[in-house]
């Protein structure tokens, strides 16, 4: 039996790229894309672990936040909200707090508004920082984390003001530079200061918000786990002995029960 052969990555690529151009160039296609559940399952057919999709999947995601442009060099509030497939449990709901008192090390306040269950982390100074929102919803379950960054922004971003605005006065003190020399170095302290703020509220940031996507994501095997395994349940029926003697029903007389009687025809006939 011949061998057959086997594709690179980068011819896979190439045939998935041209397969998608003749795809597009017979006609409208039917469909707009895959889910994550369809790219992990296509993912297994080929030999690839499911969870690398994820992993892949949560970098895009990041990756597509990390280009958009924010002046404080990060954004200031975190939103994430995500449909899972599978309902939770309380049981389920107690590791879910425990793993985002894990991954954030703080603990929280739990609490329920109507169907919703709800964890919150309120910082004694700024108020309310996050928030988990957990929503059953038929067969699925919404989860919602909202985080804010702003305090974190306004403790960078407020000393460099202050450090930037002191280095400008000494310089204007000590140095005696001319105006126009003096006006462009307090303006270039000014600059480098905030983008060095900058700098440090952006990793902040992506830091924050590379734990609230991990959260998700183990929030997410948390609520399927249950439902996976509940598929690998089959119910047995359980044989339960029966009262009634089946030899009643059909008739039939078995030896044990038929000596006894013979017995009493012969007494008879004595």
């Amino acid at each position: 039996m011949p061998k057959k052969r086997l594709y690179s990555d980068k011819e896979i690529s190439a045939v998935l790229k041209r397969a998608a151009e003749m795809q597009r160039s017979q006609g409208p296609v039917t469909t707009s894309g895959l889910s994550l559940d369809e790219m992990e399952q296509v993912a297994a057919d080929v030999g690839i672990d499911p969870a690398y999709i994820k992993a892949a999947a949560a970098e895009l995601e990041a990756g597509r936040t990390d280009k958009a442009f924010h002046f404080w060099g990060g954004p200031t509030s975190i939103e994430l909200d995500r449909i899972v497939d599978g309902r939770m449990s309380p049981a389920v709901w107690e590791e879910l707090v425990a793993e985002v008192r894990k991954i954030f090390g703080v603990v929280g306040e739990t609490g329920q508004v109507g169907r919703s269950l709800e964890w919150t982390y309120r910082d004694q100074t700024t108020g309310e920082r996050m928030h988990l929102t957990v929503t059953p919803a038929g067969k699925q379950t919404r989860i919602r984390f909202f985080m804010r960054l702003a305090d974190w922004a306004a403790a960078l971003h407020a000393p460099a003001l202050s450090v930037s605005t002191v280095l400008i006065i000494l310089q204007f003190i000590l140095l005696h530079l001319g105006p126009v020399i003096e006006m462009g170095l307090a303006l270039f302290l000014l600059g480098a200061v905030f983008m060095l703020a900058r700098l440090a509220f952006g990793a902040v940031a992506r830091s924050q918000e590379r734990k609230a996507r991990k959260l998700l994501a183990r929030l997410d095997d948390l609520i399927e786990e249950p439902n996976e395994a509940l598929r690998d349940v089959v119910d047995v029926p359980v044989e339960t002995p029966s009262r009634i003697d089946a030899t009643l029903l059909s008739g039939e007389e078995t030896p044990e029960r038929a000596q006894p009687a013979r017995r009493r025809e012969r007494e008879g006939g004595s």
